[in-house]
């Protein structure tokens, strides 16, 4: 299991990604973040997403989290389509938490947004597929009950 932070202490395990100005850093981006490869095809409004855009300190976990959805789909782009896993929502993405004053965890890096229009948030009923919650669960990742498209590598208290 990875030893991800309580979301609180995100500054201390990721490096606060504010620059002097309040907005992005983009000596922290360039110090913090990496892209990793999918094994699968992926879209963001319809354009083909190569590669995701990922804190340093999740990259191997999530390239792990992907190869394991892969291997559950039977390496079948039609059972990744199928389970929603192809349509991406976003990761790094510097910006407050919805209604709060707090630094989202995208803006660390540390976060992923999966079929937005399918699990789209405030919707707690429907939920991915066990083969995709599992992968992301066996990696420490935490699927917020309300916000079913978004997992990220920091505990929620």
């Amino acid at each position: 299991m990875n030893p991800w932070p309580i979301q609180a202490q995100a500054d201390a395990f990721y490096g606060n990604p504010r620059g002097s100005n309040g907005r992005a850093s983009r000596v922290w981006e360039m110090l913090k973040l990496t892209t990793i490869q999918l094994p699968f095809k992926m879209r963001f409004a319809g354009t083909e997403v190569k590669q995701v855009r990922i804190h340093r300190k999740c990259a191997a976990s999530l390239s792990r989290v992907f190869d394991a959805i892969w291997k559950a789909a039977e390496l079948r782009q039609d059972k990744i389509d199928e389970w929603g896993v192809s349509d991406f929502g976003g990761s790094y993405n510097f910006r407050m938490m919805r209604g709060s004053s707090h630094l989202s965890m995208h803006s660390y890096g540390c976060a992923i947004d999966l079929a937005p229009e399918r699990f789209p948030m405030g919707v707690a009923t429907n939920k991915f597929c066990d083969a995709v919650c599992n992968a992301f669960a066996d990696e420490g990742w935490v699927n917020l009950p309300k916000d079913r498209m978004h997992f990220q590598a920091a505990i929620v208290k």
